[in-house]
């Protein structure tokens, strides 16, 4: 019978082991892929910004096409009044020279017989027809500089309107571009918002996984404490030994303090699991923008209104609270390193803001290096 008890005792122990591993392995899952979108999200936002600014380019440059076709434009429409202007004196001139013309025509002979015998003298008569002919060249001559000046207004105004619809063509690529610009920012943005809520169901997924672990180390504890109960007649046994057997845990008497408050273990871990996926800054403070292992810890009691931050380094985090022996560590207890510090988050694992390269994560082991202590505040 007593056989029987202790198999049983150990496929319980086995089982919960299973089950936390599985539940350190999904933990470690979750904040990967939190990692890996993080990451993704801010090569789209890159990006995004780089289309911004070639967007922003893009219309200073239809800016200024517009401003050359508008003066283009005004060119044009002056350059029509001064051809008005030009086509009305040269009509104008014209029929007045047609005018002249006719009257010399008909007067004729008779013109010149009178201008003869109106002159005084030879010198007078000859000066007033060398006058009539120069009126009449006057007239040829005026009339010929109209006609240039429409021709070459002309000229000017067909260069504008070849000029402007040359612009208008350029404009008419850039705003293709743009409207292509846009569509591209736009599919960009949907996808952030995409990333945006697969980051928020990864951050879910890793809240419940912390919570789902700290139930099943609660499992783990209680057929580990099942396992170290030997029956009547049994030998005695020393099975559980391992959980402690590695060089990097502590050799302190055995403790295991009660709870100095009403804050479970695995809500701490829960919240601070949130978390992972954030960077880590030296000296920082904040969980969202950045912190290091010790104000990490600091900022995570924090929130549950323990005031740790009268010891914001690893080495005073080692006299916080009550200390706890290795194989009475339960989620939310403090383990320090020598030069760091993170939370035990159950399954073997804890949760800490590792190192500028690694952010905050949860996927190392608690005996990555040697415990120097383990403390509780909760």
């Amino acid at each position: 019978m007593g056989l029987f008890s202790n198999k049983k005792r150990y496929i319980a122990l086995l089982l919960a082991t299973t089950l936390a591993v599985a539940s350190s392995q999904q933990v470690v899952f979750a904040a990967k892929s939190v990692s890996e979108l993080e990451e993704e999200k801010e090569n789209l936002q890159e990006e995004i910004d780089s289309l911004d600014s070639e967007l922003v380019s893009l219309l200073t440059e239809i800016d200024s096409l517009e401003a050359e076709i508008s003066d283009c434009e005004a060119e044009i429409a002056e350059l029509q009044v001064e051809l008005e202007a030009a086509q009305a004196a040269e009509e104008k001139q014209y029929q007045q020279m047609k005018l002249r013309m006719k009257y010399m025509y008909e007067q004729g002979e008779q013109s010149i017989l009178t201008m003869f015998l109106e002159s005084g003298s030879l010198s007078d008569f000859l000066n007033r027809v060398e006058y009539a002919n120069a009126v009449y060249e006057y007239d040829r001559t005026l009339l010929e500089s109209y006609e240039a000046t429409q021709v070459e207004i002309g000229e000017m105004q067909s260069s504008l309107e070849t000029e402007k619809a040359s612009l208008q063509s350029q404009k008419s690529t850039l705003s293709a571009k743009q409207s292509s610009l846009n569509s591209m920012i736009a599919a960009k943005q949907s996808q952030m918002e995409d990333f945006d809520e697969q980051l928020e169901a990864a951050r879910e997924a890793a809240r419940k996984a912390a919570e789902e672990e700290a139930a099943r180390r609660a499992a783990e504890e209680a057929a580990a404490n099942a396992a170290a109960v030997t029956p009547s007649g049994g030998s005695s046994s020393s099975d559980s030994s391992d959980s402690g057997s590695s060089s990097n845990t502590p050799s302190t008497p055995d403790s295991n303090p009660s709870p100095a408050t009403n804050i479970g273990g695995s809500s701490v871990v829960s919240y601070a699991m949130q978390f992972v996926g954030n960077p880590y800054v030296w000296g920082g403070n904040s969980l969202t923008n950045g912190c290091d292992c010790s104000g990490f810890v600091v900022q995570v009691y924090a929130h549950f209104g323990i005031n740790l931050s009268g010891s914001r380094n690893s080495a005073a985090l080692r006299s916080v609270g009550q200390a706890v022996s290795y194989n009475n560590i339960q989620p939310g207890d403090i383990v320090c390193y020598a030069g760091h510090v993170g939370i035990y988050a159950g399954g073997g694992v804890i949760v800490e803001a590792q190192s500028s390269r690694a952010g905050i994560t949860a996927n190392r082991s608690v005996t990555c290096k040697p415990i120097v202590a383990i403390r509780r505040v909760v």
